[in-house]
């Protein structure tokens, strides 16, 4: 406990340094110019942090120089939970965070990530276009804080060292997921048995057969070169993962009328800006692992979804607004 607030302090402390202990200068002209800072985990050739300089840097040209935004990626800020507190406290203006943070103060955000809710990424990109969290999002306002829009990190698909074809593929196999409840039974409901790990151990894991399998995008099977110990990657599509960008509801509650409204355009603009750019990120990784000896394998994903229905049903029926934004994702699957 010591060890998680001594982190917490000094994380705040960096804040403040990076910022000048203010979230506002002074220009030459003698106008304040109100700083945006926004912290996440990735770095900065990631598509997200791409989507919010696009934002941020649009927004200073909007507003005339009036707000500049300042981007702490890589994680220097602390972990993603202790993001949330510092906008909570007006520490920090923005964040991309997992959708599990928003869920640790209303469980109802468990459907944004379920297993199996998605087609796609495209699907997930029409859920967000079309408003179907709206609601959701805005009632965190009561924790002092507003969830503004989804960024994809990603379809996550199994790879190993045989390609996976059906739920029996995976029977008895060890699979690394990351610390979550719901990930555990999702990898029991397809037919393996999931293991927490960090993501730094998957490697060396895979290699000495501490584990059978990796689940993660193209993205980071290519970036953490698991094709060397696991060349078959297996399109199961069991999670298309959504982050979302968070936001103190004092920073956007200070903001005038017409500014809130470019601001709330401009943040619709960075969410088609990162699905895209995405997308092109995943189709990049495919031809690096492709020209280091990967096989893609493309399984019937209607067999695995039909194992983990009663795992997503279960999360979709937790309560009305589960219910309601279940059925509205449903209403925009293709071919259906």
């Amino acid at each position: 406990m010591g060890k998680k607030i001594l982190s917490i302090c000094l994380s705040i402390m960096l804040i403040f340094a990076l910022a000048g202990c203010s979230n506002s200068v002074s220009t030459s002209s003698n106008e304040d110019v109100k700083i945006i800072r926004v912290a996440f985990n990735q770095n900065e050739e990631h598509p997200q942090y791409k989507a919010m300089r696009e934002l941020g840097d649009k927004f200073e040209e909007a507003t005339n120089g009036r707000y500049q935004m300042v981007i702490y990626p890589n994680g220097v800020l602390g972990d993603q939970n202790n993001m949330a507190e510092f906008i909570r406290t007006g520490a920090l203006e923005m964040a991309i965070v997992p959708c599990s943070v928003p869920e640790s103060y209303d469980k109802d955000f468990a459907i944004v990530g379920a297993p199996y809710l998605y087609q796609d990424m495209d699907h997930l990109r029409r859920a967000t276009e079309s408003g179907v969290f709206k609601e959701l999002f805005s009632s965190t306002r009561k924790f002092k804080f507003e969830v503004l829009t989804v960024y994809t990190a990603g379809e996550r698909n199994i790879y190993s060292d045989k390609p996976i074809n059906t739920p029996e593929d995976l029977k008895g196999m060890i699979v690394r997921v990351n610390d979550s409840p719901t990930y555990l039974s999702m990898v029991k409901y397809m037919g393996g048995v999931g293991t927490v790990m960090s993501q730094s151990e998957v490697y060396t894991a895979l290699q000495q057969g501490v584990i059978d399998a990796g689940e993660n995008s193209e993205r980071v099977y290519t970036d953490f070169k698991h094709y060397e110990v696991a060349p078959y990657f297996s399109y199961t599509k069991h999670i298309v993962h959504p982050d979302v960008v968070i936001a103190s509801t004092n920073f956007l509650d200070n903001l005038s009328e017409s500014d809130r409204e470019i601001f709330d355009k401009l943040v619709l603009d960075s969410t088609t800006y990162e699905f895209d750019a995405f997308k092109e990120s995943v189709l990049q990784g495919k031809k690096d692992a492709e020209a280091h000896g990967a096989k893609f394998v493309y399984p019937d994903v209607e067999l695995f979804r039909e194992k983990c229905m009663p795992l997503l049903e279960s999360i979709s029926g937790q309560s009305e607004v589960t219910k309601t934004i279940f059925d509205r994702i449903e209403a925009l699957r293709e071919g259906e």
